[in-house]
């Protein structure tokens, strides 16, 4: 694409834009893009150019003012009222933002970022002092939810003692189940993600967990162009149930689209128990090592 074809752009000294429409050398109409949507402008730039769709003029700039990450633009330019819509100070008709919107989803048709959250163990190395947690928790049940952790973009541990762990995080021996937390009362105003009152230790539990895993999450994707997110959830019903019954994973959003699943409960091999759910754990694992080039590196 030739820089005629491009809008025309100039960089202010806060890092911003001003996108302006010329027309034989005259400014018909003028966007200013703020430092903070400068990212998500130059992403539909490059998007738009390939799909071979309009670039000149404010649309671009119009659009990434107008929303904040990709999803949404996405979302806005198919909100068509009386065969067009209203974008900024502009208004365009349906062909324009239809094929942006298309553009959009063609760009964003990749695959999803696996993530998995897995629960701690029971067995752990009583050594005083710190330890990394993927290193504190021992066992064949461990080293296989670890095992299974490591296939995934990123995983984390869901402990009833620290709450959502990154798995090298240090920390001392201790031992607690969810089912120590029940019935102990703790003073809050705070909400669970249900919207009730947190009453109890268990509630608290509940929602540092919802908040842990929210922040993961969120930094896991990218704040203008995020990955759609399938969340697998390996947990037993000890540590499942007091979650969910508190609306942890569906209160969870992401700006892109969000699947929880519950490997442990859904899966038919690994039903029926602890030795089961290794079993399982244990083929996938092999599976994905069949499946791993030479190099070393998961093949896609």
């Amino acid at each position: 694409m030739t820089d005629d074809e491009l809008p025309r752009e100039h960089d202010l000294p806060n890092g911003g834009l001003v996108v302006a429409d010329e027309f034989r050398n005259h400014v018909r109409h003028a966007v200013t893009v703020e430092p903070t949507d400068r990212d998500l402008y130059k992403l539909l730039i490059d998007i738009l150019s390939e799909a071979g769709e309009r670039v000149r003029g404010t649309f671009a700039a119009n659009v990434a003012t107008a929303y904040d990450t990709l999803p949404a633009a996405m979302r806005g330019l198919r909100d068509i009222h009386r065969g067009g819509t209203e974008i900024g100070d502009r208004w365009y008709g349906m062909s324009i933002t239809l094929n942006a919107a298309r553009a959009i989803e063609d760009h964003r048709d990749r695959e999803p970022l696996r993530l998995a959250a897995v629960g701690c163990s029971g067995s752990k190395y009583e050594d005083d002092g710190l330890m990394p947690a993927m290193e504190r928790y021992k066992g064949s049940y461990w080293s296989n939810k670890s095992g299974y952790g490591e296939l995934r973009d990123d995983w984390r541990v869901i402990s009833a003692e620290h709450d959502v762990l990154h798995p090298e995080t240090p920390i001392e021996y201790y031992e607690r189940t969810p089912d120590d937390w029940r019935g102990v009362p703790v003073d809050s105003d705070a909400r669970l993600p249900s919207g009730e009152p947190v009453d109890t230790r268990l509630d608290l539990w509940a929602l540092n967990v919802h908040e842990g895993l929210a922040e993961w999450i969120n930094e896991a994707t990218d704040d203008v162009d995020p990955r759609d997110v399938e969340l697998e959830v390996l947990l037993g019903q000890q540590y499942r149930e007091p979650l969910e019954e508190r609306g942890v994973f569906d209160a969870l959003r992401t700006p892109g689209e969000l699947t929880v699943s519950f490997p442990f409960q859904e899966v038919d091999d690994a039903q029926g128990g602890m030795f089961d759910q290794i079993g399982w754990m244990s083929d996938e694992i092999a599976a994905a090592e069949v499946a791993t080039d030479g190099g070393g590196a998961r093949a896609e």
